[in-house]
């Protein structure tokens, strides 16, 4: 399977990590995917997730000075996991930065509200140069 469908499954994974009622490791919130999706590149979501987790905090603050009169913790959950992912890919990959960007922009508008799209690709296109 394309690295869309593991960066969305990467995207879900870091959701369920993020609720307040889960005591989940990045190992067992993976597990749950690999019967329903035995073809993706699970050390790649391995990574992402495993990544965002561990740099959050700098991930953070190299996303909220581009957020212009906003904090990263008011920003809608997918919205923020969305803009770890694709920070932590832009600076940690071989990946082109318009790939990252379009794909970001592809999972908020598949899990955000309608025209968030725009602000993600906006925070993002900062972040890249």
């Amino acid at each position: 399977m394309s690295r869309k469908e593991a960066r969305k499954q990467a995207f879900q994974t870091l959701f369920q990590l993020e609720m307040k009622d889960t005591d989940l490791t990045i190992n067992e919130a993976i597990n749950f995917i690999k019967d329903d999706y035995p073809d993706l590149d699970f050390d790649f979501i391995h990574w992402l997730v495993t990544g965002v987790k561990d740099h959050e905090p700098v991930l953070d603050e190299t996303i909220e000075p581009k957020l212009k009169d906003w904090s990263i913790q008011r920003l809608l959950k997918s919205d923020r996991i969305i803009l770890r992912m694709a920070t932590f890919e832009l600076l940690h990959s071989e990946t082109p930065p318009k790939v990252i960007i379009n794909e970001a922009v592809e999972l908020t508008k598949q899990f955000s509200d309608d025209d968030h799209y725009k602000f993600i690709n906006g925070v993002l296109s900062n972040i890249k140069n």
